[in-house]
């Protein structure tokens, strides 16, 4: 979801779609890899 989160948010900069689209993107896709990230870390530190 991250992933096509960010992906989803620079197509819409090329595309030129309206900016609170866009930034509804990119944050959607910021959010998620923050979720994933800190999730990976927290059970590579129970480990």
């Amino acid at each position: 979801m991250s992933v096509c989160g960010l992906i989803g948010g620079v197509r819409a900069l090329l595309d030129g779609t309206e900016a609170r689209t866009t930034l509804g993107l990119l944050g959607i896709g910021a959010l998620g890899l923050a979720i994933t990230v800190s999730g990976v870390l927290a059970y590579f530190q129970k480990r």
